[in-house]
Formats: C-alpha cells, sequence, structure tokens
C-alpha cells in the first residue's frame, strides 16, 4: 500500500506541475491563423473559397500532447465541470430513492442467456476498445484525418482514465451483487484514498473512458452527422451494457450515468479545443495564478482560473 501511494502521489505531482506548466506557456500551445493559412498554401489545388476543415485536416499532424496541459485543466475546471457535478447530484439522487437498486434488481431477474448475448460484447468492448480504437487510429492507419482524430481521441481517454481513477480512488463504492442488493449497498461509499483501491468506486470506468473517446471522435468531427450520431449510440451502448451486463453486477446505474455525463464532456471540450484549431478559429488559453495566503488562524493558497 505505501508503494501504490508514492505511486499515486509521483503521478499527481506530475500532473499538476504539467498542468501548469502548459497553462502557463500559452504561445507554445496555441498557433494562431498563420499556421492555418500555411496548411492552405500546402494545398494549392483547391481554391481559398472552398478550403474547408476536411482540407486542413489533412495539412497538419496532431499530437496527444498538443494543448495537454490547458485540456486536462479545463476538463475539469472549464464548462465541464457542470456535467459533473450533475453526475454527481444524479448519484446521490438514485442511491437516496433507490433507483439504484431498482435498477439492479431488475437486471439481477433476467434472463442471463439473452441479457448476456446483448451485454457482454458491449462490456468486452468497453474494456478493450478505448486502447484499439485510438491506437489504431494514431499509430497505425496511414489516412491523416484518421491520425488527427486518433490523436484527439488518444487525448481525451488518458484524460478521462486519469480522473476517474482519481474518483474511484477516493470514492470506493461498493458494486452491486445479484444476492445481496439493498438500499445500503448502493450508498456504500467509503470516502478517503484506496480504501477499496481502484477497482471498487465511482463512476464506472469503462462508461467514463468510452464516452470520452466517443464524443471527442464526435467534437472533432463534427460536420459529419453520422459520426456523431454513431459515436453517442456507440457511449450509450457501453453504459447500458456496464448496467445491464453481468447480472448488473458490474456497476450501478448511477455509476454509469455519472460516468457517462463525465466522459461526454471531456471528450467533446477536448474534441472541441482541436476542432477550432482545425477551422482556424483563435483561441484564449487559461491563466492560472496561486496565491499563498498567510493569516493568524489560515494558512494556505488560493488557485485562480481565468478561462
Amino acid at each position: 500500500m505505501k508503494k501504490v501511494l508514492t505511486t499515486f502521489k509521483t503521478v499527481l505531482l506530475s500532473l499538476v506541475f504539467t498542468t501548469v506548466a502548459y497553462a502557463a506557456d500559452p504561445s507554445a500551445e496555441f498557433p494562431d491563423s498563420v499556421n492555418v493559412a500555411d496548411a492552405h498554401a500546402e494545398t494549392p489545388s483547391i481554391d481559398s473559397t472552398t478550403v474547408d476543415s476536411a482540407a486542413i485536416d489533412s495539412a497538419q499532424k496532431l499530437s496527444p500532447f498538443d494543448h495537454l496541459g490547458h485540456n486536462m485543466l479545463l476538463s475539469v475546471f472549464g464548462w465541464p465541470l457542470g456535467f459533473h457535478i450533475l453526475g454527481g447530484a444524479l448519484t446521490y439522487k438514485f442511491s437516496m430513492e433507490n433507483n439504484d437498486l431498482m435498477v439492479a434488481r431488475f437486471a439481477a431477474r433476467q434472463d442471463q442467456l439473452v441479457y448476456g448475448i446483448a451485454f457482454t460484447p458491449g462490456m468486452m468492448m468497453g474494456t478493450f476498445f478505448p486502447i484499439l480504437v485510438p491506437g489504431y487510429m494514431y499509430f497505425i492507419s496511414d489516412n491523416r484525418a484518421l491520425n488527427n482524430t486518433g490523436a484527439v481521441a488518444v487525448q481525451a481517454t488518458a484524460v478521462a482514465f486519469l480522473y476517474n481513477n482519481i474518483l474511484k480512488a477516493i470514492s470506493a463504492r461498493e458494486h452491486p451483487d445479484a444476492e445481496l442488493n439493498s438500499g445500503e449497498r448502493s450508498r456504500d461509499f467509503k470516502w478517503g484514498f484506496f480504501r477499496r483501491g481502484v477497482f471498487y468506486g465511482w463512476p464506472s470506468g469503462h462508461s467514463m473512458t468510452n464516452a470520452a473517446m466517443a464524443m471527442s471522435i464526435a467534437s472533432y468531427n463534427r460536420d459529419k452527422p453520422l459520426v456523431v450520431a454513431g459515436c453517442a449510440l456507440y457511449a450509450g451502448y457501453i453504459a447500458t451494457s456496464m448496467v445491464l451486463g453481468a447480472k448488473g453486477e458490474a456497476h450501478w446505474f448511477s455509476d454509469a450515468v455519472a460516468g457517462t455525463l463525465m466522459g461526454a464532456s471531456i471528450g467533446w471540450y477536448i474534441g472541441s479545443v482541436f476542432y477550432k484549431e482545425k477551422v482556424g478559429e483563435k483561441q484564449t488559453p487559461p491563466k492560472v495564478t496561486i496565491a499563498p495566503l498567510f493569516y493568524s488562524d489560515t494558512k494556505g493558497a488560493v488557485l485562480s482560473v481565468r478561462i
């Protein structure tokens, strides 16, 4: 346990320093419209009045590390924070009103062969697709536009995965059990650090990482309605599979709802940052200020983020 705590602290400190470093150096993060003009110049066969986002996309090469600090920071403190809070509020409501219990008992009563055929694929996809899909797009495909989409998806999935594991490490929520489900069990949180490791906890990691991956792809390709619709359906299927598959023992209903809301907002935000760059929209980086506090009864620091 001591080794795990040390590793966690190291990762967390690295996250903090990376975030501050990137946020403090916007010049390296946000190319201005000159870069977009250069992209146009590299495609002389296309008239400047008809250049669209696809042409620009094919002329640039993205990296999963682009805007990393900015996106890590604002995936938590930017507008996605509203969806994180909503996920927490719905979890409280669904657990206190026993909605979680009712859904878990419903899943436990169903024909497990039928539900296994319907939702086991979703559970398997939810486990492997966040690695395989962005990995193929970014590392294997020889299509530049697909490489760029992969870079966006890699970053969104990684940010959601890190955020989810931090939340699981401090929430330690008990999982459903088809034979032992009760309202008290659905409200069994053990707040602290690593009370139940990172395998038990809230919200659903599968729902969160897959929603982040899917919606980052949708956001970056928002001018393609079929892609957006397909990504939304995929995220919904994964979340449903985590609730109704495996006799309902994988996650509570509110775990999947919160994970999907949080992951989707993270993915859409990160995809939006890259999409705005793709179409040449100038962006303003956040400004981070840390002010120390030294009072007779209070000592600490205040973190201010200007979005």
